[in-house]
């Protein structure tokens, strides 16, 4: 165990800020795929392969262990489900290059791990460059639309792209009342938030307060922009 640790951080290590500020320029291209004025690559350098979209890095695996969670706001993210009972159902509302459905088939092998993608090039990268070779139950679909029929979700963990800001959807008081309703009783909402102002914090732990009852106090990670929000439905 401590050998992994000891691995983890030092893949860790390389993924600084110089690492972030120039990956869609170091390493080898792998892939280029443009679609509606946006453009798709895949880049790799010895053990790990990236993602980015719009020159934007969304999204890193180590080929050796595609199931690590690299990123700080993952390892974050990790050690809230790691505190938490086995989930039997858990709906991930955006893909990128599925680092967080690989780690989820890998610890929680009994548990039906459904991603939603609207982006179905985004599907074929997956599959392509950093699938688990598990991809039963990866959906090309609006995560608002499938929110209308889901339910009995133990986790539902909201993580999309928006190269700018977030979604305006995200914003929305009826967005999180499909959340409510498809979590089971106990059921947990995990989002991380890219937020650059204070303000767009404060509404989402109104619209959250208005929805299910209870304040949150997002996680803030050091030298990036993400913020972990764990929510559980009350009832």
């Amino acid at each position: 165990m401590t050998e992994k640790i000891n691995y983890i951080n030092s893949l860790t290590g390389l993924l600084g800020d110089q690492f972030i500020e120039n990956s869609h320029s170091v390493g080898q291209l792998i892939y280029w795929h443009k679609y509606s004025g946006d453009h798709i690559q895949v880049r790799e350098h010895e053990q790990l392969r990236w993602l980015l979209i719009n020159d934007t890095l969304q999204s890193v695996i180590d080929l050796n262990n595609p199931d690590l969670l690299l990123f700080p706001h993952l390892l974050c993210l990790g050690k809230h489900w790691q505190a938490l009972k086995p989930p039997q159902k858990v709906l991930e509302l955006g893909l990128g290059g599925g680092a967080i459905r690989n780690y989820l088939q890998h610890k929680y092998p009994k548990a039906q791990i459904t991603s939603v993608e609207k982006n179905a090039d985004i599907i074929d990268c997956y599959t392509q460059f950093f699938s688990s070779n598990k991809n039963e139950q990866l959906l090309c679909a609006d995560a608002q639309q499938i929110l209308k029929s889901a339910q009995n979700i133990d986790w539902i963990i909201l993580d999309l792209f928006s190269q700018i800001d977030a979604p305006r959807f995200l914003f929305e008081e009826a967005f999180y009342k499909k959340i409510y309703s498809a979590l089971n009783n106990n059921g947990v909402l995990f989002i991380n938030f890219l937020s650059q102002h204070e303000s767009q914090l404060k509404q989402l732990q109104q619209l959250l307060l208005d929805v299910f009852g209870c304040n949150i106090s997002p996680q803030k990670i050091t030298g990036y922009v993400n913020h972990i929000v764990v929510v559980t439905k009350k009832v």
